[in-house]
């Protein structure tokens, strides 16, 4: 392994190249130890059962959920992820995924994880992972479905997906993330091609293929668990003609009739159900590209700060997630809204909260913003940068690391894509 001194990470734009090994360790083992205070004891609906969470390698939604089902009580996490080796330009570090130093940790710490690193919507991936479930007799309790991508193939097709509304162009005030002020942006609109290539990348399609690939080969469990992870979004105007009733929205939609078609056949196949889960907005990548969802998102961690309003990290939800599907009663029968998606997102959407950021945002002209969401905009790029395991408290930046930890089949971890 090859150790360096990481004192800042290689950009481009706004996408970091370069993860700090230890910073990504820290953060990861943080969270394993967060979600053991939250669960005591296992939960006794949890115990013993495995999991198959396609998006479980970068910090986000699928990983956190990954790391509380572990600490509630599943026997067997199997994850699917997108992430590629350490590179190098000489001797300098030329790229790396926070996912590698992710999954390095989970394995390194817990034989429970089984990993693949590679393309969930290929259907060499999904043939490999049922041959192997075949091979080692184990079947799948949970189907977590946390894939976000900005295209995909399939069939010789590609598709790219789209960030665009529908009907008029919006124009509004967004975020400049460099800049920290608001500035008009213009959101164009999208035409049937852009919506439809939208719904196949983002939709539901991929998911009802890996449904259906259990459901064929038998490794579904008596009373499969299959979820989709979602979101749905205030009332707010411009954000909801971005996301829920933009492009992206099509696509959301997409998932919730697939969710719907599934939930009986999987009810009628193993007596098991199916749902979307809505969860809450949170400090991603995507949050810097999608337009509008910056200033959202700060707005919201600078209320929180402010006492306003109470913002949940992808853990929280993890743990919320795992304690409605496996807690003692079955609280998630009460958590689903008329639609029947179960709904995790509660606390970005209490009125006060939505009041305060609808009011932030009457106020809004261009320039420097309201002092709430500077202040939101200062968190939420410390929390990006966490992302990629920069400025992580406790961590020594002038210090060397190993930047190339091996992941291989020693470690639980299968390559398809080298």
């Amino acid at each position: 392994m090859t150790e360096l001194v990481l004192e800042s990470p290689r950009a481009r734009g706004l996408f970091v190249l370069t993860a700090h090994p230890e910073g990504c360790r820290v953060l990861a083992q943080r969270q394993i130890e967060r979600a053991a205070a939250a669960f005591e004891k296992p939960l006794s609906g949890a115990q013993g059962k495995t999991a198959l969470v396609l998006g479980s390698t970068s910090f986000g939604y699928g990983s956190s959920t990954a790391i509380a089902l572990r600490q509630a009580g599943f026997e067997r996490i199997i994850g699917i992820g997108y992430e590629t080796a350490p590179a190098f330009r000489g001797e300098k570090l030329a790229m790396s995924s926070p996912g590698w130093y992710l999954t390095d940790t989970l394995h390194a710490g817990d034989e429970a994880f089984q990993t693949y690193l590679g393309d969930a919507f290929a259907a060499t991936t999904r043939d490999r992972v049922v041959a192997d479930l075949r091979a080692q007799g184990v079947a799948i309790d949970l189907v977590v479905y946390s894939v976000a991508a900005p295209r995909r193939s399939h069939l010789g097709q590609e598709w790219n997906s789209s960030l665009l509304v529908m009907g008029e162009p919006l124009e509004v005030l967004g975020l400049a993330y460099k800049s920290g002020e608001l500035e008009p942006i213009r959101v164009e609109a999208a035409d049937a091609l852009a919506v439809e290539n939208t719904v196949r990348v983002m939709g539901g399609d991929d998911l009802e293929m890996w449904v259906s690939a259990l459901l064929y080969s038998g490794l579904a469990a008596e009373g499969m668990t299959v979820t989709a992870l979602s979101y749905i979004g205030p009332e707010l105007e411009p954000l909801r003609r971005m996301y829920w009733d933009g492009a992206l929205g099509a696509a959301k939609k997409h998932i919730d009739a697939t969710t719907a078609a599934l939930d009986a056949r999987v009810a009628a196949s193993v007596g098991g159900k199916a749902f979307t889960v809505m969860n809450p907005a949170v400090v991603t990548a995507a949050s810097v590209a999608i337009p509008a969802m910056l200033r959202y998102v700060s707005d919201y961690l600078g209320c929180d700060d402010a006492g306003k309003g109470v913002y949940a990290d992808p853990l929280d939800i993890g743990i919320d997630f795992t304690r409605a599907l496996y807690g003692e009663g079955e609280p998630w029968r009460g958590q689903l809204d008329e639609a029947g998606r179960l709904r995790l997102d509660g606390r970005e959407l209490e009125p006060g909260l939505q009041a305060t950021i609808a009011e932030l945002w009457s106020e809004g002209e261009p320039g420097p913003p309201p002092e709430i969401t500077a202040q939101g905009l200062k968190r939420f790029k410390r929390e990006y940068a966490m992302l990629y395991g920069w400025q992580v408290e406790g961590v020594d930046y002038s210090a060397p690391y190993a930047v190339d930890p091996e992941l291989g089949e020693g470690q639980r971890v299968f390559d398809l894509l080298g």
